[in-house]
């Protein structure tokens, strides 16, 4: 292909789009607005994840001290504790700051603990995992290793709650991996059909093309930009409402988190290659070229 056969291609995909103005723009509203569908449910993932995310990381392990251990004791306990695989922090909590917070976490029904005689409350130790290693088998491992240390009267961590916070969590991405591939069999679905029936529109002037001698390829490329642009346009328009939702949403939410550029970058280039794969598919179903 020569630099003017290039140019006359360019050209002729811009002027398909110009010339059915009316029709191109209904097409690309149509394309927006499902993929408007695609890029919320992946924004309202992306947060969904986050927070689950978030509360993961504020998963701890307590560790509480036996009354009669010495600090000898107690000091070998935090270094056995460091020293652990996928430990990242270990924070000493004494009796009196147990007390101080359970008091705090009361308000204003704590008045009866200033009858007691002696604090009830262990020390411990509060110890943060690494991203990697919040799982209730890991935990269950490493709770039942330290419960057995000298000096340690018990580990705990809410196991079941977090056994049952994994389950929810497995079925909650089990459903959105169901739904996200219905909605985007769904959208590729309607934006199949629009650009064929864009395609369809112009059978005749394809026909006339045949009948002069243009090869399949001269005829079939400038189709095949067209969708690439429609496909584009469509993506941009998908992305401009979904800020719009986005703005909207956090006057509620403040702490949503939008879209990063690479991800919108991808969604772009999919579109692309979407609207170019549908109307080349089109020209061979429909056209039989």
């Amino acid at each position: 292909m020569n630099f003017n056969e290039f140019r006359y291609i360019i050209d002729e995909a811009g002027m398909m789009l110009w010339r059915r103005k009316g029709a191109n723009i209904i097409s690309i509203l149509i394309m927006g607005l499902s993929l408007l569908v695609v890029v919320v449910f992946v924004l309202v993932t992306l947060n969904i994840s986050r927070v689950i995310g978030k509360a993961g990381t504020e998963l701890r392990i307590f560790v509480y001290l036996e009354d009669a251990v010495d600090g000898r004791t107690a000091e070998n306990i935090q270094y056995r504790l460091l020293g652990m695989k996928g430990v990242e922090e270990v924070v000493f909590i004494s009796r009196r700051e147990a007390l101080d917070d359970f008091k705090q976490s009361l308000g204003e029904g704590s008045d009866f603990l200033d009858d007691l005689e002696f604090n009830p409350l262990p020390d411990a130790y509060r110890v943060k995992l690494k991203p990697d290693y919040l799982g209730s088998r890991f935990m269950e491992r490493l709770g039942a290793e330290i419960g057995s240390w000298e000096g340690v009267e018990e580990a705990r961590y809410g196991k079941r709650w977090i056994e049952r916070a994994e389950k929810l969590v497995k079925g909650f991405y089990m459903v959105d991996f169901v739904l996200g591939l219905i909605i985007f069999f769904s959208v590729v679905f309607v934006i199949s059909n629009t650009v064929r029936l864009t395609v369809l529109y112009r059978r005749k002037t394809i026909e006339v093309m045949k009948l002069v001698g243009a090869t399949n390829a001269y005829i079939r490329t400038p189709f095949i930009i067209e969708g690439a642009l429609q496909g584009i346009i469509a993506s941009l328009l998908a992305i401009g409402l979904l800020c719009a939702v986005f703005t909207a949403g956090c006057r509620y939410l403040p702490e949503l988190v939008f879209l990063g550029w690479e991800a919108i970058v991808i969604f772009i280039t999919f579109c692309a290659l979407l609207g170019a794969a549908v109307s080349f598919a089109a020209m061979r179903r429909f056209l039989k070229i």
